[in-house]
């Protein structure tokens, strides 16, 4: 998969006509698992009927491996 196909593949749901969360349950694995280590210490939304919630643009940052300090997905092709 590469990093456009993962991008795609996961739902960015809005609040207010604006994007504002993933479900970490709609992110493929290995990357599920990868982000939501990589969430450590950071602060996540809580939404009703969700279990894990992360911002949509900490999201998007991680997966385009522009994280601050934090290491980016692995296993995409280029």
């Amino acid at each position: 998969m590469t990093r456009d196909e993962l991008l795609a593949a996961v739902p960015v749901h809005e609040y207010e006509g604006r994007p504002f969360y993933v479900n970490l349950a709609e992110i493929p694995q290995p990357w599920r698992d990868q982000f939501w280590a990589a969430l450590y210490g950071s602060q996540c939304p809580k939404i009703d009927g969700i279990e894990r919630a992360a911002y949509a643009w900490d999201w998007e940052c991680w997966a385009n491996s522009c994280w601050y300090g934090r290491q980016g997905p692995e296993g995409l092709q280029p």
